[in-house]
């Protein structure tokens, strides 16, 4: 896309940061979801071994970073690899949504997390970002033994537009026909390049949210199109996963959605498409959190949705 489109991006995230939250919805309502929760002031997270690693990719170097139990020797562990996410062209392997994370299911698990610093789509496109994360993947089944993990037990997730390229990188190995994932976690993904009708249920719970929370169907299209680097109209299942025809095949999915969160469509219905697929989709809705809730390290809803994850990558994948 043009420089005009990566100006008017990063414009409208200073804007974020400076708009009234309150303005144009429901006051009370905004409050509530944005007001502080038991936990969050206080929270740290976990502590692990931590460990940047520099791959040679070809598209330069590609940094990841693997999360290990400290105390035990212990191997064939699962192993997680991890997308953060950031609207395709922000975010980084320091936000919470990546590290606090990582460092959640590590501990929890008992599980080996390699975090994924992708490319962002900042003057390029689609398949860079998703080249990435196919070559982190790779990586990991290669050292699954040195890192202590079993290369049949690795899952790939990510949170928002991480979950995106997570599913997008499941449906590539998948067709590429070699060593492939054991199975998907998705957190509050974006999937389709047009935001889904909401259900009754959905529609009510944004209706009270202001524009700063509720993101616009031509806003989602934006971002969709600077990733992908075409129009939404021509958007392709290796980028936008939910206009996928056929699903056979795909690994087995978690998705966990935000109940305040008009992205919620989008995970509903990609539930809804691998089931019809025949996939297995275990499916749950955070209570009382907008889109990002695993931003907000040590609260109720963090910490529930850290501990289906950790379930999910422990058990799902075990031998």
């Amino acid at each position: 896309m043009s420089d005009v489109l990566f100006d008017w991006l990063q414009a409208r995230a200073a804007d974020w940061k400076s708009t009234d939250p309150l303005k144009g919805g429901d006051a009370e309502l905004i409050q509530w979801l944005l007001g502080p929760r038991p936990g969050e002031a206080d929270y740290v997270a976990p502590e692990t071994v931590v460990r940047d690693e520099i791959l040679k990719t070809d598209g330069g170097d590609l940094r990841v970073r693997a999360y290990l139990p400290k105390l035990s020797v212990k191997e064939k562990r699962p192993l997680l690899v991890w997308c953060h996410g950031g609207s395709f062209f922000s975010g980084d392997l320091d936000m919470p949504e990546s590290d606090a994370v990582a460092r959640e299911i590590c501990v929890r698990a008992d599980a080996v997390v390699v975090t994924v610093d992708y490319r962002l789509a900042l003057g390029l496109h689609y398949p860079a970002p998703s080249d990435d994360v196919v070559a982190a993947f790779d990586w990991v089944v290669a050292t699954a033994a040195a890192l202590g993990a079993d290369e049949q037990r690795i899952t790939i997730g990510g949170a928002s537009a991480g979950g995106n390229l997570a599913a997008g990188a499941a449906l590539r190995l998948r067709d590429r026909g070699t060593a492939a994932p054991a199975s998907v976690l998705l957190l509050y993904p974006i999937l389709h390049p047009v935001l889904p009708e909401p259900s009754e249920e959905l529609a009510g719970k944004i209706a009270g949210l202001s524009p700063m929370l509720r993101p616009s169907p031509d806003l989602v299209e934006i971002v969709v199109e600077n990733y992908l680097g075409v129009p939404a109209s021509q958007a392709f299942s290796y980028g936008m996963p939910g206009v996928e025809a056929d699903l056979r095949g795909f690994p087995p999915t978690m998705i966990i959605n935000s109940e305040y969160d008009g992205v919620r469509a989008s995970g509903e219905l990609f539930a809804d498409q691998l089931r019809q697929a025949g996939v297995p989709v275990t499916e749950r809705v955070e209570a009382g959190v907008y889109h990002g809730h695993l931003g907000r390290g040590g609260g109720a809803a963090f910490l529930r949705s850290v501990a289906e994850m950790a379930g999910w990558v422990r058990g799902r994948t075990d031998s």
